[in-house]
């Protein structure tokens, strides 16, 4: 500190002061130092929950040369706990939002530089939102609305009417994305008696990995519907089809080989993880289903070595942690087969050829209950 020049000290001194009394500054001091923005605005270009947020400096941001002035700006959904945090030297954002809900936004200043001692200072806070008229009573809002994006190829979307909709209603689903001038509307309907239920969405990989803004909104005489607003992350539906050519052998070596290859369509092979079950048979009573979880690894080598009897082989997959947060698991492959070896109470799985697998692995895997299927392949 004796190094420091006598003014850096003081104001040291002071700022110390100031957060364990108020001897050196009176209150309010530091943070009327540098105004909050001003003429904060939320405007809505029509794109289904994107909404544009545009404020302009402060009106002292010019006596502050020697600083860098920086904001702010935080915005979430009305309901949700948690504030999206954004710092920025931008005036103008584009974010979307919840249009169910009233859109809630906040930007101060920060300012920091040789003017402040490199101190950061932060101004008030300004607020603002926004609403957009929701007509109707929310039972006649569409139900169930739904939708899986298969194969990383088209997206799916279905729905039901709302509970107050009258016969004769018209739906419609609009959506958008960044990279679109405008909201598009389906032009592949999914009918139920006349009446729209759902839609199918081609040529999305552009959407992929970026928020698709979609609206169902409906229209019928002398009633007013209210529409439904969904923000969706088409890598967290992926739905892939089941894996392909399985293969089952038994070795000279009485080991249980497992084989197949990942599915056709779009979804990426890397992006792919697999659930192997096996059913040990019971006779006439169920089957117990044993399951391995895998990687992108397509080959399972199990030791037989308590000559156990497993009646049928079964895998599928679903998107992976590495390229989505959630997915859907595929259908389940149909291949069985049937051995003919004694009937043993459990299924062993104690060595794994490819990949070589972590034995606590082996005491996470999970029993689960469920009807045998019957013989296919004979091994």
């Amino acid at each position: 500190v004796q190094q420091l020049p006598p003014h850096q000290i003081s104001l040291l001194f002071c700022v110390f002061v100031f957060f364990t009394s108020t001897l050196c500054f009176p209150p309010g001091f530091i943070f009327n130092l540098v105004a909050p923005p001003q003429d904060l605005q939320i405007t809505d270009p029509g794109l289904l929950g994107v909404l544009d947020i545009e404020w302009k400096p402060p009106p002292n941001v010019q006596t502050f040369n020697e600083c860098t002035v920086k904001y702010k700006f935080e915005y979430r959904s009305a309901g949700d706990r948690d504030w999206k945090v954004i710092f920025t030297r931008k005036l103008k954002f584009r974010v979307g939002f919840d249009l169910s809900r009233t859109a809630e936004v906040r930007v101060q200043t920060l300012l920091e530089g040789t003017c402040t001692d490199d101190v950061e200072v932060q101004s008030d806070w300004i607020y603002a939102t926004f609403q957009v008229p929701l007509p109707g009573k929310l039972e006649s809002e569409v139900q169930n609305f739904h939708c899986i994006y298969h194969d990383w190829e088209y997206l799916k979307c279905t729905w039901q009417p709302g509970l107050l909709a009258p016969r004769g209603v018209r739906y419609g689903l609009y959506y958008w994305y960044e990279g679109l001038d405008h909201a598009v509307q389906c032009n592949d309907y999914i009918q139920d008696r006349g009446i729209n239920i759902g839609c199918t969405l081609q040529n999305l990989s552009q959407a992929e990995y970026q928020d698709l803004s979609i609206c169902v909104n409906g229209s019928a005489a002398a009633t007013l519907l209210r529409p439904l607003y969904v923000t969706l992350r088409l890598h967290n539906l992926a739905k892939p089809s089941p894996p392909e050519q399985l293969v089952v052998s038994v070795s000279a070596v009485e080991e249980l080989q497992v084989a197949w290859s990942p599915p056709a369509g779009g979804t990426p092979p890397h992006c792919l993880e697999y659930e192997v079950q096996l059913a040990q048979e019971e006779g006439e009573a169920e089957a117990a289903w044993a399951s391995v979880s895998m990687q992108m690894e397509t080959a399972l080598t199990i030791s037989r070595a308590n000559k156990s009897h497993i009646s049928c082989v079964r895998v599928r997959g679903r998107t992976n942690i590495f390229c989505a947060d959630q997915g859907f698991w595929s259908d389940w492959t149909q291949e069985c087969f049937s051995g003919m070896e004694p009937k043993v109470t459990s299924v062993s799985f104690t060595s794994f050829i490819k990949p070589v697998w972590d034995q606590a692995l082996m005491a996470a895997m999970g029993i689960c209950w469920c009807p045998a299927l019957g013989d296919g392949i004979l091994v």
